[in-house]
């Protein structure tokens, strides 16, 4: 099979869905008349049965790998992935992430929208802020199927001119900050952190809605679904809070404020003193002292605490939903932890969406079975094409361990611990569906 006839990145998707009936609550309302299916009971066989027969003629043939056999694939693995969840939890809901254009007949933005698709969805989010997708969202909010967007927010005009964007169309949008947005409440104030990273930080900061500019929002209503939100933190990553007693055996390289946003905070009495560009530690010290620690140690955690940190830092900030990874450290987060984030500090229920990648595969994920990574780079292994032919990983490894459904690099250039799966092969299939059989 010859790579340019089968698969290229920017048919990527990924999902943002619940990993359990528990981390996601409450029935959807949708208006124009889309999701018929989303408040059928679970027991209404016939629907679930109507539903899965399409699913199944969306899947096709799995030779054909065309460019709308691939998004029609893609597509079905979303309903799948549902229709699952919701026969256990009609109240489940499905948000996808990226590639806009599968919203549409054929993954096509010329056709209109794909309605068995959209019935079975609560929202739709992208990690890119532009005029075109901006105005995808907002036709998407206006069905009932609410936008969301997390781009940079480097600086506080940046912030505040795609927070009016967002609000102007009804959408929801987070920033990743940057240090002048941090510090911009000014010390002492709510929202304030003491943050010296010049660039905008990625999905590893629990930060207050101020900063992100929609202080004005936060409220005490109950949120039961995305179109309930009035703003939302994206935060995929736990890393931050994740083997401290490394932190503790190698502080030095933990030190620079300049790259670990975050790590290192005033503390009286501090052990350390930052590290960084010249400039960056003297206006961190001249704010603040000489006297630092890491941000567990000024909040009165051990260093075996860090999952405990975790729950308890997200449960108390003030944003109307999250999103986060199903996992802490391979573990899945347990049915208490997340009725625990389900409770706004000031009053009200917030909505919890899990992160799902359903596009690519992850080494640490549940499935990641030591036999399909490399010991020498730590990485899938993964096929590979040869003179125009596609040589999968079993056969280029001579390992039949190695499923078949392991492609290649799903980017070029980043992430190099995560493969692109055929995402119609049975196996990955049940993998994603039903958590490995």
């Amino acid at each position: 099979m010859k790579r340019k006839d089968f698969l290229k990145a920017f048919t990527l998707t990924a999902a943002a869905a619940g990993a359990a009936p528990a981390l996601i609550a409450g029935n959807p309302f949708f208006a124009n008349g889309f999701n018929r299916y989303a408040n059928r009971i679970p027991g209404d066989r016939n629907t679930l049965d109507d539903l899965q027969a399409i699913v199944e003629a969306y899947y096709g043939d799995p030779d054909d790998v065309s460019e709308v056999g691939r998004a029609r694939k893609m597509q079905a693995l979303i309903m799948e992935l549902a229709i699952r969840a919701k026969g256990r939890n009609p109240g489940f809901q499905v948000i996808p992430q990226d590639t806009l254009q599968y919203a549409h007949i054929n993954g096509n933005a010329e056709n209109p929208y794909d309605k068995n698709l959209l019935d079975l969805l609560a929202g739709w989010g992208i990690e890119n802020f532009s005029p075109t997708t901006v105005a995808r969202l907002a036709k998407l909010t206006e069905i009932g199927i609410k936008g969301t967007a997390n781009t940079n927010g480097s600086t506080l005009q940046v912030v505040a001119d795609n927070q009016k964007i967002a609000a102007d169309n009804n959408l929801l949008w987070h920033p990743r900050l940057s240090a002048e947005v941090y510090q911009s409440p000014g010390k002492g104030n709510p929202g304030y952190m003491p943050i010296y990273s010049p660039s905008s930080n990625s999905y590893n900061i629990i930060h207050h809605p101020i900063p992100a500019g929609v202080g004005h929002t936060i409220n005490s209503n109950d949120v039961n679904t995305m179109m309930d939100a009035k703003n939302y933190l994206y935060m995929l990553s736990s890393g931050k809070y994740s083997n401290w007693a490394a932190w503790e055996a190698d502080p030095a390289s933990r030190l620079d404020i300049s790259t670990n946003a975050g790590y290192l905070v005033p503390f009286k009495g501090g052990r350390f003193q930052p590290t960084g560009p010249a400039d960056v530690v003297a206006k961190a010290i001249a704010d603040h002292g000489t006297e630092w620690d890491f941000f567990w140690v000024a909040k009165g955690y051990k260093q075996d605490e860090g999952r405990k940190a975790y729950i308890e830092q997200l449960a108390a900030s003030e944003w109307d939903a999250f999103y986060i990874d199903a996992h802490f450290n391979m573990s899945a987060l347990t049915k208490d932890e997340v009725e625990t984030l389900k409770r706004k500090p000031q009053g009200g229920r917030r909505l919890v969406i899990a992160y799902l990648s359903i596009g690519t595969t992850e080494l640490y994920r549940w499935f990641a079975d030591p036999v399909m990574v490399d010991s020498g780079t730590g990485n899938f292994m993964h096929g590979t094409v040869e003179n125009g032919t596609f040589i999968p990983a079993r056969e280029r490894f001579w390992d039949m361990g190695i499923p078949n459904w392991m492609l290649w690099p799903a980017y070029a250039g980043q992430y190099a611990d995560e493969m692109t799966p055929i995402w119609w092969h049975p196996e990955w299939r049940d993998i994603i569906v039903r958590g490995g059989t």
